[in-house]
Protein backbone atom coordinates (compact mmCIF):
# COMPACT_ATOMS: atom_id res chain seq x y z
CA UNK A 1 0.00 0.00 0.00
CA UNK A 2 1.31 3.50 -0.77
CA UNK A 3 1.81 5.65 2.39
CA UNK A 4 2.61 8.92 1.12
CA UNK A 5 -0.66 10.06 0.09
CA UNK A 6 -0.19 13.83 1.01
CA UNK A 7 1.03 16.83 -0.58
CA UNK A 8 2.07 19.36 1.78
CA UNK A 9 1.64 23.28 0.90
CA UNK A 10 3.48 26.09 2.29
CA UNK A 11 3.59 29.73 1.39
CA UNK A 12 7.15 30.92 2.59
CA UNK A 13 7.39 35.27 3.41
CA UNK A 14 10.51 35.54 5.52
CA UNK A 15 10.72 33.92 8.78
CA UNK A 16 13.42 31.22 7.59
CA UNK A 17 14.34 29.12 11.08
CA UNK A 18 10.56 29.14 11.92
CA UNK A 19 10.02 27.88 8.29
CA UNK A 20 13.04 25.07 8.65
CA UNK A 21 11.41 24.36 12.24
CA UNK A 22 7.90 24.19 10.80
CA UNK A 23 9.09 21.55 7.93
CA UNK A 24 11.31 19.05 9.94
CA UNK A 25 9.19 19.19 12.67
CA UNK A 26 6.00 17.97 10.39
CA UNK A 27 8.32 14.95 8.81
CA UNK A 28 9.66 14.36 12.31
CA UNK A 29 5.78 13.32 13.28
CA UNK A 30 4.48 12.71 10.00
CA UNK A 31 6.70 12.15 7.38
CA UNK A 32 5.50 8.78 6.23
CA UNK A 33 2.19 9.86 5.04
CA UNK A 34 4.10 12.80 2.96
CA UNK A 35 5.80 13.03 -0.27
CA UNK A 36 5.85 16.79 -2.37
CA UNK A 37 6.42 19.49 -0.63
CA UNK A 38 5.05 22.88 -2.44
CA UNK A 39 7.60 25.63 -1.00
CA UNK A 40 5.61 28.63 -2.43
CA UNK A 41 7.95 31.37 -2.24
CA UNK A 42 6.81 35.29 -2.26
CA UNK A 43 8.73 37.39 -4.19
CA UNK A 44 9.58 40.08 -1.53
CA UNK A 45 12.72 41.84 0.23
CA UNK A 46 12.49 39.58 2.82
CA UNK A 47 12.97 36.62 0.84
CA UNK A 48 15.77 38.48 -0.83
CA UNK A 49 18.01 38.65 2.24
CA UNK A 50 16.42 36.30 4.31
CA UNK A 51 17.14 32.73 1.58
CA UNK A 52 15.69 29.01 2.18
CA UNK A 53 18.54 27.61 0.19
CA UNK A 54 20.33 25.42 3.00
CA UNK A 55 17.07 24.30 4.35
CA UNK A 56 16.11 23.72 0.79
CA UNK A 57 19.01 21.47 -0.46
CA UNK A 58 18.61 19.39 3.07
CA UNK A 59 15.07 18.15 2.50
CA UNK A 60 16.20 17.10 -1.34
CA UNK A 61 14.41 16.84 -4.43
CA UNK A 62 10.67 15.95 -2.54
CA UNK A 63 10.44 20.01 -3.04
CA UNK A 64 8.86 21.62 -5.63
CA UNK A 65 10.26 25.23 -5.15
CA UNK A 66 7.58 27.95 -6.78
CA UNK A 67 7.94 31.71 -7.02
CA UNK A 68 5.35 33.56 -8.50
CA UNK A 69 5.74 36.32 -10.66
CA UNK A 70 4.34 38.58 -7.76
CA UNK A 71 3.39 39.15 -4.06
CA UNK A 72 -0.69 39.65 -3.74
CA UNK A 73 0.28 40.25 -0.50
CA UNK A 74 -3.45 41.09 1.07
CA UNK A 75 -5.28 43.00 -1.57
CA UNK A 76 -8.50 41.84 -2.73
CA UNK A 77 -8.58 39.46 -5.79
CA UNK A 78 -9.46 40.27 -9.30
CA UNK A 79 -11.47 37.80 -10.39
CA UNK A 80 -11.25 39.14 -13.89
CA UNK A 81 -7.53 37.75 -13.86
CA UNK A 82 -8.44 35.06 -12.90
CA UNK A 83 -8.05 32.52 -16.28
CA UNK A 84 -4.24 34.24 -16.42
CA UNK A 85 -2.41 31.34 -14.53
CA UNK A 86 0.56 33.99 -13.59
CA UNK A 87 -1.91 35.93 -11.55
CA UNK A 88 -3.38 32.68 -9.83
CA UNK A 89 -0.30 30.83 -9.02
CA UNK A 90 0.82 34.56 -7.03
CA UNK A 91 -2.45 33.89 -4.69
CA UNK A 92 -1.35 31.58 -1.71
CA UNK A 93 -1.56 27.47 -1.94
CA UNK A 94 -2.65 27.82 -5.72
CA UNK A 95 -0.17 25.91 -7.37
CA UNK A 96 0.00 23.08 -5.04
CA UNK A 97 -3.73 23.06 -5.51
CA UNK A 98 -3.66 22.94 -9.11
CA UNK A 99 0.30 20.74 -9.33
CA UNK A 100 -0.32 18.05 -6.59
CA UNK A 101 -1.04 14.77 -7.97
CA UNK A 102 -2.24 13.35 -4.40
CA UNK A 103 -5.66 12.91 -3.24
CA UNK A 104 -4.92 15.03 -0.11
CA UNK A 105 -3.09 18.51 0.10
CA UNK A 106 -2.32 19.59 3.59
CA UNK A 107 -2.02 23.46 4.10
CA UNK A 108 0.54 25.08 6.48
CA UNK A 109 1.66 28.03 7.78
CA UNK A 110 5.41 28.99 8.16
CA UNK A 111 5.09 29.50 12.05
CA UNK A 112 3.95 26.27 12.96
CA UNK A 113 6.13 23.90 14.69
CA UNK A 114 4.39 20.39 14.75
CA UNK A 115 4.23 18.34 17.93
CA UNK A 116 2.62 15.40 16.87
CA UNK A 117 1.14 13.36 14.20
CA UNK A 118 -0.88 16.24 12.72
CA UNK A 119 -1.48 14.39 9.52
CA UNK A 120 -2.98 11.05 11.11
CA UNK A 121 -5.29 13.00 13.46
CA UNK A 122 -6.86 14.92 10.54
CA UNK A 123 -7.12 11.79 8.07
CA UNK A 124 -8.82 10.14 11.12
CA UNK A 125 -11.17 12.32 11.06
CA UNK A 126 -11.65 13.44 7.52
CA UNK A 127 -14.51 10.87 6.83
CA UNK A 128 -16.78 11.75 4.14
CA UNK A 129 -15.96 15.62 4.65
CA UNK A 130 -13.92 17.53 2.17
CA UNK A 131 -11.83 19.10 4.67
CA UNK A 132 -10.75 19.00 7.93
CA UNK A 133 -8.83 21.63 10.46
CA UNK A 134 -10.29 23.95 12.71
CA UNK A 135 -13.23 25.85 11.34
CA UNK A 136 -13.89 29.82 12.13
CA UNK A 137 -11.81 32.81 13.82
CA UNK A 138 -14.93 32.69 16.62
CA UNK A 139 -12.60 35.29 19.10
CA UNK A 140 -13.42 37.80 15.72
CA UNK A 141 -17.06 36.99 15.33
CA UNK A 142 -19.98 38.56 17.17
CA UNK A 143 -21.58 35.42 17.18
CA UNK A 144 -19.68 33.31 18.66
CA UNK A 145 -18.69 36.49 21.75
CA UNK A 146 -22.65 36.14 22.17
CA UNK A 147 -22.94 32.42 22.40
CA UNK A 148 -25.07 31.69 18.90
CA UNK A 149 -21.98 29.88 17.31
CA UNK A 150 -18.59 28.00 18.12
CA UNK A 151 -16.13 26.66 16.28
CA UNK A 152 -17.35 24.05 14.40
CA UNK A 153 -20.73 24.89 14.13
CA UNK A 154 -21.20 27.20 11.28
CA UNK A 155 -23.70 25.10 9.88
CA UNK A 156 -25.96 25.40 13.38
CA UNK A 157 -26.61 29.08 12.86
CA UNK A 158 -27.55 30.71 10.36
CA UNK A 159 -28.34 34.35 10.13
CA UNK A 160 -30.00 36.36 7.31
CA UNK A 161 -28.24 39.85 7.08
CA UNK A 162 -30.45 41.81 9.32
CA UNK A 163 -29.83 39.36 11.97
CA UNK A 164 -26.13 39.60 10.90
CA UNK A 165 -26.15 43.66 11.36
CA UNK A 166 -27.68 43.32 14.95
CA UNK A 167 -24.93 41.34 15.75
CA UNK A 168 -22.23 43.31 15.25
CA UNK A 169 -24.33 46.33 16.57
CA UNK A 170 -25.08 44.45 19.63
CA UNK A 171 -21.06 44.44 20.76
CA UNK A 172 -19.47 46.67 22.45
CA UNK A 173 -17.45 49.56 20.61
CA UNK A 174 -14.45 49.06 22.50
CA UNK A 175 -14.50 45.18 21.06
CA UNK A 176 -12.43 44.80 18.09
CA UNK A 177 -14.44 42.92 15.47
CA UNK A 178 -13.48 43.80 11.92
CA UNK A 179 -15.62 45.88 10.08
CA UNK A 180 -17.36 44.35 7.01
CA UNK A 181 -21.36 46.08 7.75
CA UNK A 182 -19.78 49.61 7.25
CA UNK A 183 -19.98 49.60 3.88
CA UNK A 184 -21.42 46.05 2.77
CA UNK A 185 -21.32 45.06 -0.44
CA UNK A 186 -24.76 43.18 -2.30
CA UNK A 187 -22.72 39.73 -2.27
CA UNK A 188 -23.03 40.18 1.72
CA UNK A 189 -26.45 41.13 2.33
CA UNK A 190 -27.56 38.60 -0.20
CA UNK A 191 -25.34 35.60 1.07
CA UNK A 192 -24.37 36.17 4.99
CA UNK A 193 -23.88 32.82 5.67
CA UNK A 194 -21.68 31.32 6.21
CA UNK A 195 -20.65 34.16 8.46
CA UNK A 196 -17.46 36.14 7.62
CA UNK A 197 -15.40 34.68 10.39
CA UNK A 198 -16.32 30.77 8.92
CA UNK A 199 -13.31 29.48 7.09
CA UNK A 200 -11.38 26.28 7.34
CA UNK A 201 -7.95 27.92 9.01
CA UNK A 202 -5.16 28.29 6.78
CA UNK A 203 -2.66 27.56 9.39
CA UNK A 204 -2.99 24.13 9.01
CA UNK A 205 -5.56 22.25 7.38
CA UNK A 206 -6.72 18.95 5.15
CA UNK A 207 -7.92 19.57 2.16
CA UNK A 208 -9.46 16.00 -0.03
CA UNK A 209 -7.85 17.44 -3.52
CA UNK A 210 -10.47 14.88 -5.56
CA UNK A 211 -13.34 16.32 -4.34
CA UNK A 212 -12.79 19.97 -3.39
CA UNK A 213 -10.35 20.81 -6.97
CA UNK A 214 -13.46 19.90 -9.67
CA UNK A 215 -15.41 22.98 -7.79
CA UNK A 216 -12.66 24.95 -7.32
CA UNK A 217 -11.09 27.82 -10.32
CA UNK A 218 -9.54 27.11 -12.61
CA UNK A 219 -12.23 24.24 -12.84
CA UNK A 220 -14.92 25.04 -11.02
CA UNK A 221 -16.98 27.94 -9.77
CA UNK A 222 -15.58 28.30 -6.54
CA UNK A 223 -12.94 31.31 -5.79
CA UNK A 224 -9.59 29.91 -4.99
CA UNK A 225 -8.85 28.82 -1.42
CA UNK A 226 -6.39 32.05 -1.32
CA UNK A 227 -7.91 34.61 -2.87
CA UNK A 228 -8.83 37.76 -0.27
CA UNK A 229 -12.18 39.25 -1.16
CA UNK A 230 -13.74 42.74 -0.28
CA UNK A 231 -17.65 42.13 0.70
CA UNK A 232 -17.13 46.02 3.20
CA UNK A 233 -15.47 49.31 3.32
CA UNK A 234 -12.69 48.81 0.33
CA UNK A 235 -10.83 52.46 1.85
CA UNK A 236 -10.01 50.76 4.95
CA UNK A 237 -9.22 47.36 4.24
CA UNK A 238 -11.74 46.53 7.15
CA UNK A 239 -13.84 44.71 4.83
CA UNK A 240 -11.15 42.36 3.66
CA UNK A 241 -12.02 38.76 3.95
CA UNK A 242 -9.30 36.40 5.34
CA UNK A 243 -8.17 34.23 2.77
CA UNK A 244 -9.83 30.39 2.48
CA UNK A 245 -13.03 32.19 3.73
CA UNK A 246 -14.66 33.24 0.43
CA UNK A 247 -13.79 29.60 -0.74
CA UNK A 248 -15.22 27.98 2.58
CA UNK A 249 -18.48 29.81 1.88
CA UNK A 250 -18.58 28.95 -2.22
CA UNK A 251 -17.96 25.25 -1.43
CA UNK A 252 -20.32 24.77 1.59
CA UNK A 253 -22.88 26.97 -1.07
CA UNK A 254 -22.05 23.79 -3.48
CA UNK A 255 -22.59 21.28 -1.05
CA UNK A 256 -19.43 20.62 0.75
CA UNK A 257 -18.80 19.91 3.86
CA UNK A 258 -15.94 20.22 6.54
CA UNK A 259 -14.87 18.78 10.04
CA UNK A 260 -13.92 20.90 12.70
CA UNK A 261 -10.54 19.31 14.63
CA UNK A 262 -8.78 21.38 17.40
CA UNK A 263 -5.42 20.97 16.47
CA UNK A 264 -3.56 22.11 20.08
CA UNK A 265 -2.70 18.62 21.14
CA UNK A 266 -0.25 18.29 18.30
CA UNK A 267 0.43 21.98 16.72
CA UNK A 268 1.52 25.35 18.20
CA UNK A 269 1.31 28.23 16.10
CA UNK A 270 2.09 31.59 17.33
CA UNK A 271 2.94 34.96 15.97
CA UNK A 272 0.71 34.44 12.55
CA UNK A 273 1.19 37.70 9.63
CA UNK A 274 1.10 40.30 12.55
CA UNK A 275 4.55 38.99 14.02
CA UNK A 276 6.52 40.42 10.17
CA UNK A 277 5.31 43.91 12.06
CA UNK A 278 7.00 43.53 15.37
CA UNK A 279 10.53 43.40 15.20
CA UNK A 280 11.37 41.86 18.79
CA UNK A 281 8.86 39.49 18.44
CA UNK A 282 10.04 38.66 15.20
CA UNK A 283 13.82 37.79 16.13
CA UNK A 284 12.58 36.17 19.25
CA UNK A 285 10.48 33.50 17.33
CA UNK A 286 13.07 33.27 14.80
CA UNK A 287 15.87 32.68 18.45
CA UNK A 288 13.07 30.56 19.68
CA UNK A 289 12.99 28.40 16.33
CA UNK A 290 16.71 27.83 15.78
CA UNK A 291 17.05 26.42 19.56
CA UNK A 292 14.05 24.32 19.16
CA UNK A 293 15.86 22.72 15.90
CA UNK A 294 18.80 22.35 17.83
CA UNK A 295 17.95 20.95 20.91
CA UNK A 296 15.03 18.97 19.61
CA UNK A 297 16.31 18.24 16.09
CA UNK A 298 19.95 18.11 15.85
CA UNK A 299 20.42 20.68 13.57
CA UNK A 300 23.57 22.65 13.38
Amino acid sequence: MKTRIIDVAINVYGKPAQTALALVSLLAHSGRFIDRIYFNEEPDGLNAVFDHDDLLAALGDRVVRHRPSFMNWRYAVDEARLGDPAYRHALRYQYAFEHSDKRYLLIIHNDCEFTGDVVGLLLGALGAHSGAGEIGQCWLCPAAMLGRCGPGRYRDYRPDFAELAALYDAIDPAVYRRMYLQEPTDALRNRPWPLPECRLNEFCCLLRLDRVRPDTCPQGLARPFGAYVDVGNPYTGNGILDIGVAWFGDMVHLGHSFVHVPLASCVRHEGGHRSLFAPDDYVKREEQAIAVLRDKYGAS
